[in-house]
């Protein structure tokens, strides 16, 4: 894969990422200015709510570090690779 395209094609999922998990944190919180459910549902703990719904963001970002540092690597042994072939022939 060429690098200019692998860097556009990890940005293009950076951004998908970060605006779906924007969206996923902004429906939790607008879940806690909702009016009091009625007295047969419980009524959901905003706090753990939050947890959940970032914890999975930060995990993503862990994630998305270590696939750029892999998109990176590669894209830095690529002309090593193209060098060698165009020199063996």
């Amino acid at each position: 894969m060429r690098p200019l395209f692998a860097n556009g094609l990890f940005w293009l999922s950076v951004a998908c990422c970060v605006i779906a998990q924007l969206f996923i944190v902004r429906s939790v919180r607008a879940s806690r200015h909702a009016p009091a459910p009625t007295a047969g549902l419980p009524r959901a703990r905003g706090a753990v709510e939050m947890v959940w719904a970032v914890l999975p963001a930060l995990s993503l970002g862990l994630l998305l570090f270590f696939t750029w540092r892999a998109v990176q690597a590669m894209s830095a042994a690529t002309p090593a690779r193209v060098e060698r072939a165009v020199g063996a022939t």
